[in-house]
């Protein structure tokens, strides 16, 4: 049972995330509660906090919260994490996450000295910003969870410390974390990341708090905000504009340095890694960078998703960044395919989900499993429509618990039917599931939005802070239902869990399937799909979205 639990909690957090791609709320009155309670430290996560937290590594990078939400010297919302610490802040009036210095406050008082430049090799690399070298399992760790957003800069290199097992280890210091190398584990395990924060945070705000009552915030924290925004807003920086199609010149723009101070510049793809960490510019007598007019001009080749410009003063450490997000929906999609089902095509075998089922080439598919052994180690691979397979690197797999997660980068791959397996390297368990690539569901604007059938949403066309009514009839009184959703991106989600129709046939009314388009909701025509289980009966509600 252990390992259905966490099979679960493994599904919540893929649909979490590909349910979030479509951009769309529900409305609070008719939303389950956002709140996540640990039994582990006694603690919850919920609105912004939570949503980062599940986002960036979740428990593998930041642990466990181990206090609520609180406010913290100086008026901030922070709260505390085995290795972290989450602060809240607002820039234009949205809201923005930001990870403390934990490393930096725990190293007051200690002076490393600064390595010279080395040439960049597959193993070491040389941080020009704070004059460190990172090397092997750190730098592979660094590199690939989350670089300089989630751990800072290093502000030592390796050294020899005394850790909690009495015995030396080699470790390194991050701006917001500590890095230790353990050579006994397990190739893949060795890299552990430390618990600051347990060594930081407030004791008085570490006690264990009850369980959340349905209904009412947890412990003493204070109203969450809202979830961050896909694409976030620049810290003393922009760009223009903030997403388009391959062929688009995005313009960075930033300020806030000193005068004349030499401003290293950077970009940040969507898997994390780095270009041009060597670029410098200089600022004006205002320190702003803008009149550089630093830009880069997308093409095919450019991987979709999230970006961002960085740039950080090499005297004031000052720091600057700006994201934009590149999208192919420019280009219309054909409406005739939007109803199409494709995950009656796509089988699976064991407990096995994939999210979502289709996307075009280049998406990021998340692949669940559960019934393994507990703490077995997994494998994981890819078998594409020629019938060979590829494995899933050891670094996007990860198993809890009888419960396994892996990631599936589907970049530079051709359309057609894939199948993405986990298997458990002891007990063979086997969990797999099929996914398709293919553009057939991008629906970006101009697109011809459908009719839609057995149903209907008020209003067809929205805006932002639209509410939208989503109902359907003509199914088999209570039967159960398949449930997916399309997005203007081409991604189709399968929701795990199967509604039912309501005593009448109905959908929507009882309780209300109400929406609201929030800022980050993509231009273009949404569909909402049931379809009853015995009776076969559809219901297919269509509406767009214009910016």
């Amino acid at each position: 049972m252990a390992g259905r639990r966490q099979g679960a909690a493994l599904l919540r957090l893929a649909l979490a995330v590909a349910v979030g791609a479509l951009l769309l709320a529900a409305l609070p009155a008719r939303a389950q509660s956002d709140v996540r309670y640990f039994t582990e430290t006694g603690h919850s996560l919920r609105g912004a906090f939570r949503a980062f937290w599940e986002a960036n590594g979740a428990l593998d990078i930041f642990g466990y919260p181990i206090t609520e939400e609180f406010t913290a010297a100086g008026g901030r919302l922070v709260q505390w994490f085995e290795r972290a610490r989450f602060e809240y802040t607002e820039v234009s009036g949205r809201p923005v996450v930001e990870l403390g210095n934990v490393g930096v406050e725990i190293t007051q008082g200690k002076l490393f000295p600064k390595s010279p430049p080395i040439q960049d090799t597959a193993d070491l690399r040389y941080i020009p910003q704070t004059q460190h070298v990172i090397k092997f399992g750190f730098k592979t760790t660094w590199e690939t969870r989350g670089a300089e957003r989630i751990f800072g800069y290093p502000i030592s290199d390796e050294i020899q410390e005394v850790l909690d097992d009495g015995a030396w280890h080699t470790v390194q210091y991050f701006e917001k974390a500590r890095f230790e190398f353990w050579p006994a584990f397990a190739p893949g395990k060795r890299v552990l990341i430390s618990h600051l924060g347990r060594r930081l945070a407030p004791p008085e705000q570490m006690a264990p708090v009850p369980p959340p009552v349905p209904g009412q915030q947890p412990g003493p924290a204070q109203p969450p905000p809202s979830p961050p925004a896909p694409v976030p807003p620049g810290v003393n920086g922009k760009v223009t504009p903030e997403s388009g199609p391959p062929g688009t010149v995005f313009t960075f723009e930033a300020s806030g340095f000193e005068s004349g101070e030499r401003v290293g510049v950077w970009l940040t793809a969507p898997d994390q890694s780095t270009y041009g960490v060597t670029q410098q510019t200089t600022a004006d007598s205002q320190g702003s960078i803008t009149g550089a007019r630093i830009s880069i001009t997308s093409d095919t080749s450019f991987p979709e998703g999230l970006y961002s410009f960085n740039a950080q003063g090499v005297r004031s450490k000052r720091e600057a960044r700006g994201f934009f997000r590149l999208t192919t929906l420019a280009t219309p999609g054909d409406p005739n395919k939007l109803g199409q089902i494709v995950h009656d095509q796509l089988p699976r075998q064991g407990q096995s989900f994939i999210v979502p089922v289709a996307a075009p080439p280049g998406y990021t598919f998340i692949m669940l499993g559960a019934g393994f052994q507990s703490d077995e180690p997994v494998s994981a691979w890819v078998t594409g429509p020629d019938g060979k397979s590829t494995a899933i690197a050891s670094d996007l797999v990860e198993a809890a618990n009888g419960s396994a997660q892996a990631r599936v980068n589907t970049g530079g791959l051709p359309e057609g039917a894939y199948t993405a397996v986990i298997q458990g390297q002891r007990s063979k368990v086997t969990a797999a599931a099929g996914f398709k690539l293919t553009r057939d569901f991008v629906a970006g604007p101009g697109t011809v939005r459908p009719a839609s059938v057995n149903g209907s949403a008020s209003p067809a066309e929205a805006t932002l802070g639209t509410v939208l009514q989503v109902r359907g009839q003509g199914l088999r009184p209570g039967e159960r239902l398949d449930y997916w959703i399309t997005d203007p991106s081409g991604a189709y989600v399968l929701l795990p869990d199967s509604p039912a129709a309501e005593g009448d046939g109905r959908i929507g009314y009882n309780p209300a399937l109400d929406l609201k388009v929030t800022e980050e909701a993509l231009a273009g025509v949404y569909g909402i799909h049931f379809r009853g289980r015995q009776s076969g009966a559809r219901v297919d509600v269509y509406f767009t979205v214009k910016r």
